[in-house]
């Protein structure tokens, strides 16, 4: 029996038999307890200052405040060992916009708030609003409408606000085969790191959107009012 079960895990007779002499059991507890003294250091440095930290800064806490070096092999081992895990910290999305927001193209106030122009497909506007609906649940409808008439050209309807809920708008605008756009026709937006990404920049270029020196863009506070470049008549 002792020689099947072997063979089946891939052991050797000896190797079996060797695993529960008693030198080999000491020796076992012996590491056992000089993994629990370097748990304990480990546990001091994951602990330090009271922000857990993952593998590397363990490593270098330990160097640099209670003067004890482990290589990262060992601490990783531990770690695993007794599941000490260090939480991932997840990005703050105000501080993602933010940065993009910085990052991205910003343009001029060209109708200073002057939306009714009286020429139907002369300005368009263009809005994120916040839908809720079951047990409060939020949606994001967004929208492009015409200053002039009012009238909804193209909107797009997501359970997350992300860049493609602009985008595919904007496409939906371009197949509209009743929109009608003047002459020099352009967008206008709100705040909003949408208007002013790359991406939704491109876009506008892909399908054909006639463009001046200036692409997209959206506000900055102190309300300034941003406007995407001007649009060929489809």
């Amino acid at each position: 029996m002792v020689s099947f079960l072997c063979k089946i895990s891939g052991i050797s007779r000896s190797g079996y038999y060797n695993y529960f002499t008693s030198k080999s059991q000491e020796r076992r507890e012996k590491r056992e307890k000089e993994d629990m003294i370097i748990k304990g250091n480990i546990l001091k440095a994951f602990n330090f200052k009271r922000r857990k930290k993952g593998a590397r800064q363990i490593k270098m806490t330990l160097e640099g405040q209670f003067q004890i070096t482990y290589n990262l092999k060992r601490i990783r081992r531990i770690m695993k060992k007794y599941k000490i895990v260090c939480p991932i910290r997840r990005v703050n999305p105000y501080k993602k916009m933010l940065k993009a927001t910085q990052e991205h193209t910003v343009l001029p106030n060209l109708l200073n708030r002057k939306f009714k122009q009286g020429i139907p497909g002369k300005v368009l506007l263009t809005d994120i609003t916040y839908l809720y609906y079951s047990d409060g649940q939020k949606a994001y409808l967004y929208t492009i409408k015409d200053s002039s008439t009012n009238e909804i050209l193209a909107y797009n309807v997501s359970n997350r606000m992300t860049l493609d809920l602009a985008t595919d708008t904007l496409v939906k605008l371009m197949k509209n085969k009743r929109v009608k756009l003047a002459e020099g026709a352009f967008i206008h937006s709100d705040q909003g790191v949408h208007y002013t990404s790359p991406t939704f920049q491109k876009q506008v270029r892909k399908l054909g959107i006639g463009q001046e020196e200036e692409t997209v863009g959206i506000t900055l506070p102190k309300n300034l009012s941003l406007v995407t470049s001007k649009m060929k008549p489809i």
